[in-house]
């Protein structure tokens, strides 16, 4: 399953230029929205489908590629790239250039620890009866309720995003114009 990281990598390479090109064309207030919505509720949709293909008894039979849960997982990872074109440049919007980066961090340190919280939790939910099982014998059916989880938790913040973003400011303007500022003072 290397396909979606490759794919993920080549739109986390060319989102950056097809945003900057959309934000000309729509401003990037609703570039932002848009390519948040689209790279948090596309995947979320996608959970939730692939949770109704686990609960359904006669998912594996005759299944076609664009229903194979590996292909479906793998496009769910690679549509949520698009955020990078969105949320993931939003640092730089509320820290000068010189801060951005450890605002940058602080949001991935607190990515790491919900990340870190919901694994433990879906392993409480998926471990039932109190005895650990290995990850061959669980049901692909025991997989719908953390699925949908996923999907409510990544639609309801990219709708949340989407619609509370507020900023058309050029990245990096700001800190620029006070530099060249104080440098002709």
């Amino acid at each position: 399953l290397i396909v979606p990281q490759i794919t993920q990598a080549l739109i986390g390479m060319s989102i950056g230029v097809g945003a900057d090109k959309l934000s000309a064309t729509i401003g990037s207030r609703l570039t932002r929205r848009s390519l948040q919505f689209i790279s948090g509720v596309g995947p979320a949709m996608i959970l939730v489908y692939l949770s109704l293909l686990a609960s359904d008894s006669n998912s594996g039979d005759g299944t076609t590629t664009f229903q194979s849960p590996a292909f479906l997982f793998g496009a769910a990872q690679t549509i949520s790239a698009i955020s990078l074109g969105a949320v993931s440049v939003s640092h730089l919007e509320v820290a000068t250039p010189s801060k951005s980066g450890a605002v940058y961090a602080l949001g991935n340190v607190f990515a790491a620890i919900s990340g870190s919280i919901t694994v433990t939790l879906f392993g409480v939910l998926l471990d039932k009866d109190g005895q650990q099982q290995a990850a061959t014998t669980t049901a692909a059916s025991d997989f719908s309720l953390p699925f949908q989880i996923v999907a409510i938790l990544s639609a309801v913040g990219s709708i949340f995003y989407s619609l509370s973003i507020e900023s058309d400011l050029e990245i990096g303007m700001q800190e620029t114009k006070k530099d060249h500022q104080s440098k002709s003072r």
